[in-house]
């Protein structure tokens, strides 16, 4: 499934000063409206040249355009962004559940990719790939959260709740389940019916569902923290899965977003974007994202959505994504993926 790939086909349009403080810098008149400040980061990247790394791609149409659905016909990718921004300008968005401001030493690995990139980009490139640990918290957000939400409830009865399916796991709670209802309570038929629960989740996580994409991307260290985190937000008792942490680089973490979250809505290559194929309702693959877009666009996209004015026009328009720090954000910008058609 991977392949090699060009990092960065960006070399003069990556003219930006302060990337991430472009984002302040950029968007503080915009986001007054919101009440909110966002963090400067005064670090900049004057240019960019090609890398190679290996990532499995995202490919082909979009999930919803698989589904035959658009965006205005399904609630997949517009459960998630219910956080906010915290106000306080010294800190990241507060993913719920997870880690204030997402994972610490991901946002040290791109403040120190875009510090050291002008002066030494083989090193810089380099960083994108360094081992930081991340929670299943980390990979709920990145993968499964845009669909069903930051509680794991959903938007039913399109899109199923993953509370009920954790919890029949549980051979605790199928216990109690049993006592509760006054049958008799049978270790084996609890074995049984919890293994099989957990065998039908885990195939889930492998192949999809119905509407649902498959995860097959997922290693199987990143099933079981996320695993976990499904147990926690179930409240599920405590299991040897409580808390589990894996390895994670940068390039990874663009990867879980791209395949977790982006490419529900947006196909792999195709048509860019502008403003006037946004009004047509042409949704911009992300392929062309890089080439079109600057970082601290996109960062601003991502976090607070469409526009007013874009919502004016009648077209598909985006839903905000508060719950991505901006360096989660640029993570999936500074390591595109291998897109194919």
């Amino acid at each position: 499934m991977k392949r090699t790939f060009a990092i960065f086909a960006v070399a003069a349009t990556l003219a930006v000063a302060g990337l991430l403080a472009s984002v302040y810098a950029q968007n503080v008149t915009a986001n007054k409206e919101h009440g909110i400040a966002l963090r400067p980061t005064a670090t900049a990247v004057s240019e960019a040249t090609v890398r190679e790394y290996s990532i499995p791609s995202a490919k082909g149409p979009s999930c919803i355009k698989h589904l035959g659905l658009t965006v205005s016909q399904t609630r997949m990718g517009q459960v998630g962004g219910t956080g906010a921004l915290a106000a306080n300008p010294q800190v990241n968005p507060q993913p719920p559940g997870g880690d204030p401001a997402g994972p610490a030493n991901l946002n040290s690995l791109i403040q120190r990719f875009l510090s050291t990139f002008r002066s030494s980009p083989e090193k810089a490139g380099a960083i994108l790939n360094e081992n930081f640990s991340a929670s299943g918290a980390d990979l709920y957000r990145w993968n499964c959260q845009s669909c069903h939400g930051p509680d794991g409830q959903g938007a039913p009865p399109e899109i199923n709740s993953v509370l009920g399916p954790v919890q029949g796991t549980s051979p605790v709670l199928s216990r109690r389940r049993m006592e509760a209802r006054g049958l008799d309570v049978d270790d084996d038929v609890i074995q049984q019916t919890t293994e099989l629960a957990e065998a039908s989740l885990r195939d889930r996580f492998q192949h999809g569902g119905k509407n649902m994409p498959s995860f097959e991307y997922l290693r199987a260290d990143e099933v079981e923290a996320l695993f976990g985190y499904l147990e926690k937000l179930a409240s599920v008792p405590p299991t040897k899965r409580d808390g589990l942490r894996v390895p994670e680089s940068a390039a990874r973490v663009g990867e879980h977003i791209v395949r977790g979250t982006c490419h529900v809505c947006h196909d792999a290559t195709g048509p860019g974007s502008g403003h006037s194929a946004m009004t047509q309702g042409t949704i911009p693959s992300l392929a062309s994202i890089p080439r079109d877009h600057s970082l601290s666009g996109v960062v601003h996209q991502v976090q607070y959505g469409s526009c007013a004015t874009m919502k004016m026009t009648g077209g598909d328009t985006m839903p905000a994504y508060p719950y991505f720090t901006e360096e989660e954000i640029a993570a999936v910008y500074l390591v595109p993926y291998s897109a194919r058609p």
